[in-house]
């Protein structure tokens, strides 16, 4: 990861909402709806969608950029897409039992599915062009088969949460 380029691209989100819990003490926010899972310090929870572009923060500045993905670290993925696969943006937002995101892990991130061997998803580090800090989230696009069903296990610090997903159609 490069600390160099984190720092000041965190301080360009950082004017953005906080995340906040309710009254009830329930966690609201990036965390806390959708494919969520928990480990003894963390909640995450992973989305899938469409492949986002990917843009240095240098990038979207000079040139204006209104959607896709803002690189704060990490790696860019070169996806090499078999037949039958399309890329997928996949993301893990890591939040704390009460709902703050955590920012500067190195999650390791691996997608199984069972017409695949276990592929492990280099972790960029990346928040939404315009969105509020609770966007930050780590992982990259991925190569996979419409409708399949998958495991993504994230490991923080030692800690594993397991997902099981099907990639969206």
């Amino acid at each position: 990861m490069n600390a160099r380029l984190v720092a000041p691209a965190l301080a360009a989100v950082a004017c953005a909402v906080p995340v906040s819990a309710s009254a009830h003490g329930v966690a609201k926010g990036p965390c806390s709806t959708g494919n969520v899972a928990s480990t003894a310090s963390y909640r995450m929870a992973l989305e899938l969608g469409p492949q986002e572009e990917m843009y240095l923060p240098s990038e979207v500045k000079a040139r204006h950029i209104k959607t896709g993905e803002i690189m704060l670290g990490g790696e860019m993925s070169m996806v090499d897409k078999a037949p039958g696969t399309r890329v997928f943006h996949l993301e893990v937002h890591v939040c704390t039992k009460s709902g703050a995101v955590v920012t500067r892990l190195e999650p390791r991130i691996v997608v199984n599915a069972a017409a695949m061997t276990s592929m492990k998803v280099p972790s960029a580090i990346m928040v939404g062009v315009g969105e509020p800090i609770s966007d930050y989230h780590y992982g990259n696009d991925v190569a996979l088969e419409p409708g399949a069903r998958i495991t993504v296990r994230v490991t923080v610090k030692g800690q594993t949460a397991t997902f099981r997903a099907r990639v969206p159609r």
